[in-house]
């Protein structure tokens, strides 16, 4: 049994994406919004023993809600 934590600006296409890579997923959870990136990040990076997503792909824009997602499977 493991888990997963990331950041993203889209949560909604994040949790299908991962749905699809962990048929197994259970117990998605979604903390935010953040006031951004780097407090996104900081939350990512307090989430262990969690694998780690890599702090997400999408550029830090103006507007953009960052939250943070952890799952288990």
């Amino acid at each position: 049994m493991g888990c997963r934590a990331g950041i993203t600006t889209r949560p909604n296409e994040r949790k299908s994406e991962w749905q699809q890579q962990y048929r197994t997923m259970r117990n998605w959870r979604l903390e935010g919004p953040f006031a951004n990136r780097a407090a996104a990040q900081a939350w990512e990076d307090r989430q262990h023993p969690c694998e780690k997503s890599g702090g997400g792909a999408d550029p830090d824009s103006l507007g953009a809600k960052w939250y943070g997602y952890r799952f288990d499977f």
